[in-house]
């Protein structure tokens, strides 16, 4: 008898079937074939890719790739964000209180999900063996269609989702989305949609260059750093991380 079929009419024998289990990695999103892959010893991550097929508006650059293994230290971060937002909304400061408020509330609905950052980029996996990760149970890949739109939020006056322009400065989408009094006027973070976290400076005496955001791209408005002293210096940076590991929405 087929041992497969064997572990699930012997269900006193767990470790059997569980040895007997194929190791799949999941594809879904803008692809002709998602759903479950049967992983082979030492497969790559394009090679997942290649069998699902990216669809004409599949955007590889937004792509999630999520691994089981990068979850507790995602949840750990998340859950010092969130302590660090109730702290902050004990300052004297209406401003400082409802932008934590804001961010407490969106920090909620967003789950730690093990994403990493991946650049999707048949050329680069084939140079560069490290951009292209043997794949491991369970993981899961994600590819969006191709968004067109860029998000704002932090110390802002109201989080907003505004129209992507091709090359505009980040600093631009500011008009669209103004800071609030608890803002940090020298810098800005800006979270490219494959996961990178650029930190830009804005005032006139640390104004870098330039710098584009690409469609499903997030611009985190960072609290001014006088407001961080009662908590972790590293807040602003902490949130930028975690809004790096949310996955692109098309």
């Amino acid at each position: 008898m087929n041992t497969r079929i064997l572990c699930l009419i012997l269900s006193a024998l767990p470790s059997l079937c569980l040895a007997q289990a194929p190791s799949t990695v999941r594809v879904e999103g803008a692809v002709a074939h998602p759903g479950d892959q049967a992983i082979q010893p030492e497969r790559r991550l394009a090679d997942a890719v290649v069998q699902a097929q990216p669809a004409a508006d599949a955007y590889l650059l937004g792509s999630s790739y999520l691994r089981r293994q990068a979850l507790v230290e995602q949840v750990r971060l998340r859950a010092g964000i969130l302590h660090g937002l109730t702290q902050l909304q004990l300052n004297a400061d209406p401003a400082v209180v409802e932008t934590a408020a804001a961010l407490q509330q969106w920090v909620q609905a967003h789950a730690a999900t093990g994403r990493v950052p991946t650049v999707i980029s048949p050329r680069l996996m084939q140079v560069q063996p490290q951009s292209n990760p043997v794949l491991m149970a369970d993981d899961v890949l994600r590819i969006p269609a191709r968004p067109d739109h860029v998000t704002v939020l932090g110390a802002v006056r109201t989080s907003c989702t505004v129209h992507h322009s091709p090359q505009r400065d980040a600093r631009d989408y500011l008009r669209d989305c103004p800071p609030n009094a608890a803002a940090d006027p020298d810098s800005l973070y800006i979270v490219q949609p494959d996961g990178r976290v650029q930190k830009q400076g804005i005032a006139l005496w640390n104004r870098a260059d330039p710098q584009a955001v690409a469609p499903g791209g997030s611009i985190y408005v960072p609290l001014r750093e006088s407001v961080l002293k009662s908590i972790d210096p590293a807040f602003n940076n902490d949130v930028a991380t975690f809004i790096a590991t949310q996955p692109v929405s098309p």
